[in-house]
Parts: C-alpha cells; structure tokens; sequence
C-alpha cells in the first residue's frame, strides 16, 4: 500500500518515548484485556498501522491526522472475535479517546442486557 506520511512522522504519532514525556506519573489506569498485551496483537496492530496510517474519523471529516492507535469499531466485549480484521479501524488519540467514552457505555449496556437474558 501506497503510505502518504514518511515513516519517520508515523514511527512519532505512536512512539512510547513521546508518550513517557507526557505522563506526569499521576494518571494510573486499569490494566487492559490481556489480548491487548499479547506478541499477536502487537504484529497485528503494527501491521495494520502502518496500512492505515491516518485516522479514520479524522479521514471522514476532511482532516489528515497520524493515527496512534488501533480500535475495535464495535468493541471487544461485545463483538467477541478479538482478532476480527474486518473489525478494526486505526485512530488518533483524541478521537481514541472520545470514542472509548462512548464505548464504556455501549458496553456497559451490552452487559446488562447479557445478563438480563442469560437469567431468564
């Protein structure tokens, strides 16, 4: 695939060491799945970074923004298939963010109604 920004700028848009600069060593967060952490995950997400080396939300609206992350469109909890390629997308961090809020719900809800079935 054809990359529209020079591997040195992608290589910065998810660089831990920028990362590290900016942790001011206050924010602590719950460790996530541990799929996340897996070598496969870590292949996959490179990989498809470096395919998908802007932001897909950003994209849609007109703006050309590095993507930092690689997300599940529907998230993992509720979608099942971890490794789902036809479920990811890549993201910048602000709109990571912002839809990792909106999916806390979605999720949330999913679990409720799991339940709610699973009892009856």
């Amino acid at each position: 695939m054809f990359n529209l920004i020079p591997e040195t700028m992608m290589k910065l848009a998810w660089d831990s060491q920028r990362r590290r600069e900016k942790d001011d060593g206050k924010y602590v967060r719950s460790r996530s799945a541990d799929l996340y952490h897996s070598a496969r995950w870590t292949r996959l997400s490179r990989a498809w970074r470096m395919d998908h080396p802007l932001c897909e939300q950003c994209r849609k609206a007109g703006r050309f923004v590095a993507a930092a992350v690689v997300d599940h469109i529907i998230p993992y909890p509720v979608c099942g298939d971890f490794f789902d390629m036809g479920n990811l997308q890549s993201l910048c961090e602000d709109c990571n963010r912002a839809k990792g809020n909106r999916d806390k719900k979605l999720i949330q809800e999913w679990r409720i109604n799991n339940q709610n079935n699973q009892s009856n």
